[in-house]
């Protein structure tokens, strides 16, 4: 079974990172209700408006996507990306790796999925009509004013609203607009 629902952007408030050093809010958590140490998977958006270190997450996988801005950034002993809003692709490692990032030209806003480790996974694209998936949750994200269809239901979302869908999606989904599509996969998420 199939269920859609609505993750108003207008909802998200505002926390600090684990290490302090930004601000994320939560588009979504599971379970529901669970802390940094104890969730599943994690989708959150981040403003990254200094330089600095991101939060360690040992046992975490981490698929980053800059969403708004330019930004530097470096995992591990790795080469500096240079990464541009909307048109870079999407970065993957682990939460253990020392990151250090920094605005290029003011606060940039990336979407974070952390999935922890053996239990699922996660990948995150952008969508302009709808793709095949076999992901167990998908989140849309939209980057700008837009609808999804899922089934009977209509999504209207407004900038930074999601969908949050559990089950298959087969051919019930549409969407109307572009959106940013984080792919899920475990089947122990199934709620």
């Amino acid at each position: 079974m199939t269920s859609a629902r609505l993750l108003s952007a207008q909802d998200r408030p505002a926390r600090p990172w684990k290490n302090g050093g930004g601000v994320t809010r939560d588009v979504a958590v599971f379970p529901e209700g669970a802390g940094d140490e104890d969730f599943l998977w994690r989708a959150s958006l981040a403003t990254i408006a200094a330089p600095g270190p991101f939060s360690p997450f040992p046992g975490v996988d981490r698929a980053f996507l800059l969403v708004e801005g330019a930004l530097r950034i470096r995992i591990g002993d790795g080469d500096e990306h240079h990464l541009h809003g909307g048109a870079s692709a999407p970065l993957l490692f682990g939460g253990e790796e020392a990151v250090m990032a920094a605005p290029v030209e003011g606060p940039c806003l990336a979407l974070n999925i952390m999935t922890r480790r053996g239990k699922a996974s996660a990948r995150i694209t952008a969508w302009d009509r709808v793709r095949p998936t076999s992901a167990d949750t998908l989140l849309l994200i939209a980057p700008t004013a837009t609808i999804v269809r899922c089934g009977p239901q209509d999504f209207p979302l407004s900038d930074g609203d999601a969908v949050l869908i559990d089950g298959p999606t087969d051919a019930m989904l549409a969407i109307d607009g572009p959106v940013i599509a984080a792919e899920i996969f475990g089947r122990q998420l199934v709620q």
